[in-house]
């Protein structure tokens, strides 16, 4: 897949009759955006179409761009009257209040100075001078300066927000599903305070809503209100439950869980107060902000029955070999991975394909393979050869409960701390049973 440009919006009010200088400016500036590989400049004095709904065209770029610059000129922050670069400046703001990696460069030309920007009252509250102006170069020089900074910031910038892939799930659930006056009905009634952004979607604003609100029951009525009028068998109160239900688990714990799965791939196991695997799925999908098939498709989980642990370890590796071959390769991939005959020889090489598949598996979607049992001092005991044996994977054993409170000697094993009252987890699956029930979902 090509990587696109990083799309530049320029903001100003320049004029051949009034400031050819500033005009002159946006030339040079627009010339070398386009001349640096990987910038796209967005300006309407040449992009702009006619025939073209300008401003919608306008509003349109200032949601998809990646970074502006704002032109101020006497034309643009002096003139009686001006408002448009200033409207412009609060909405690019408001995209960088929303988006931290969203990079806005306030550049001052024509002799304007920051003590201008005061008397602007359409400027003077909009945080300008919070940031880093363009430096007091000679104005030959800052077209330059312009296109270094952009390269600098763009490239430290983060490649998506923590929770994208959950806001654009919730968003197009929303956009599919829900009636578009059910949609405006919660906007007016649940978020009327918050003003309202001319270049937001209403689904789109819905979405950032809800995830914000996600940490507490509080979304529970924004998702029955907008379900109405909505078809039952889309389940959409359910769908909507569900995807932001995890963001309600301890945020501390889930952190945790996430850095110690990390720390003891082909280390180790990690223990969990837990009565199954459910409440670890729901923290990990919390800690990586992933829609449920999202988080399936990266993280793969293999749940061993009660009856293992009490074979050889050579027994054992075969077993969970076999079982980690059909989570990353799929039904009967054990029997597949060769076809040499001799006894040996065959198991020697399955063994050998499926540590590389495994591997390869780890490097396209950056995570290890968990494999989760309940707790035995047995399984404590195997957790480092067994890690060992497949360093792409990490063992995690639920503990009921109560954690253990002494571990076998030697075993690699570590306890998530902080972590919850007993039974609490218990509790979350119930609550979380009763609740997408309400919302007209099945049994999960």
């Amino acid at each position: 897949m090509t990587h696109r440009d990083c799309r530049v919006f320029i903001s100003h009010s320049a004029h051949a009759v009034d400031e050819p200088a500033t005009l002159a400016f946006l030339h040079a500036l627009t010339a070398a955006l386009q001349a640096t590989p990987g910038l796209e400049p967005l300006t309407d004095h040449k992009d702009l179409q006619a025939g073209d709904e300008w401003l919608q065209r306008l509003y349109a770029w200032m949601a998809l761009c990646d970074a502006a610059v704002v032109l101020l000129s006497p034309r643009a922050v002096t003139r009686e009257n001006s408002t448009w670069v200033p409207r412009e400046a609060n909405l690019l703001l408001w995209r960088k209040a929303l988006d931290t990696r969203f990079v806005v460069i306030p550049v001052l030309i024509g002799g304007l100075t920051r003590a201008d920007l005061a008397g602007n009252p359409f400027l003077a509250d909009v945080r300008l001078t919070d940031l880093q102006l363009a430096p007091e170069l000679p104005e030959a020089d800052k077209v330059s300066a312009i296109v270094q900074a952009l390269r600098n910031k763009l490239a430290l910038a983060a490649p998506r927000l923590s929770f994208d892939p959950l806001r654009v799930h919730v968003q197009d659930c929303i956009q599919r599903d829900a009636p578009e006056t059910s949609i405006d009905a919660v906007l007016s009634q649940h978020y009327g305070a918050d003003p309202w952004q001319p270049l937001v979607p209403r689904h789109q604003k819905l979405s950032w809503q809800m995830v914000r609100q996600a940490v507490s029951a509080a979304v529970d009525p924004v998702i029955q209100d907008v379900t109405l009028g909505s078809q039952g068998h889309r389940q959409l109160g359910a769908q909507l439950f569900e995807a932001l239900y995890p963001l309600r688990l301890p945020a501390e714990c889930a952190a945790r869980l996430l850095t110690l799965c990390r720390q003891q791939e082909g280390r180790g196991a990690v223990l969990v107060n837990t009565q199954d695997t459910w409440a670890v799925q729901q923290l990990l999908r919390a800690a990586t902000g992933l829609p449920r098939d999202d988080w399936l498709r990266i993280w793969h989980v293999v749940e061993l029955n009660d009856a293992w642990g009490d074979d050889d370890l050579s027994e054992i590796t075969v077993a969970l070999a076999i079982e980690l071959a059909g989570a990353v390769l799929g039904t009967d991939a054990w029997d597949k991975l060769s076809r040499l005959s001799d006894p040996a020889q065959r198991l020697a090489q399955q063994l050998s394909r499926l540590k590389a598949q495994l591997s390869l598996a780890r490097a396209e979607t950056g995570v290890p393979v968990i494999v989760s049992a309940a707790y035995t001092e047995r399984w404590a005991a195997l957790a480092a050869p067994l890690a060992q044996q497949f360093p792409s994977t990490v063992l995690l054993y639920w503990t009921g409960d109560a954690l253990p409170a002494t571990l076998p000697a030697g075993a690699d094993c570590l306890r998530l701390t902080p972590t919850w009252e007993p039974g609490l987890d218990f509790s979350w699956s119930l609550d979380y049973r009763r609740k997408r029930t309400q919302f007209g979902g099945t049994s999960p």
